[in-house]
């Protein structure tokens, strides 16, 4: 029996995120027009540079296409959840060398958290600890 292949973790350049965020934040599937239109508020992005990026999404198996009749619509194959998992574990390993207590040192450390943010660390924590 083989052993179980661990995937590695591909990060997303940041205009592709944009793209999945765009996706996971809207009912699903969605149409190219839709997304076009929802990146054009705030970008300056064609929609051939949006259809480029949407095949790029589709190749590296993040959304899948389904044609209906000429519209094409996507949905999401990674959920934001698993993704931000993987980008955390990523920022963890560079960052930190994997040491959470360094990254939660250097959270507590920021002059900017107040009383109310400490609170809720250590809730987090807490509740972390009790569910294991």
């Amino acid at each position: 029996m083989k052993k179980e292949e661990k995937k590695e973790f591909v990060k997303l350049p940041d205009s592709e995120l944009y793209i999945m965020q765009t996706i996971w934040n809207t009912a699903t599937p969605v149409g190219t027009g839709k997304i076009v239109e929802l990146i054009t508020k705030s970008k300056d992005w064609s929609r051939s540079t949006i259809q480029v990026l949407l095949t790029r999404l589709e190749e590296r198996g993040f959304i899948k296409m389904e044609k209906k009749g000429r519209l094409k619509y996507y949905s999401p194959i990674i959920k934001e959840e698993d993704y931000l998992s993987g980008e955390t574990k990523s920022f963890l390993k560079h960052f930190y060398n994997n040491s959470y207590k360094k990254l939660i040192a250097s959270l507590v450390q920021d002059t900017r958290l107040t009383d109310e943010d400490y609170e809720e660390l250590l809730t987090i924590i807490q509740n972390a600890k009790e569910s294991e």
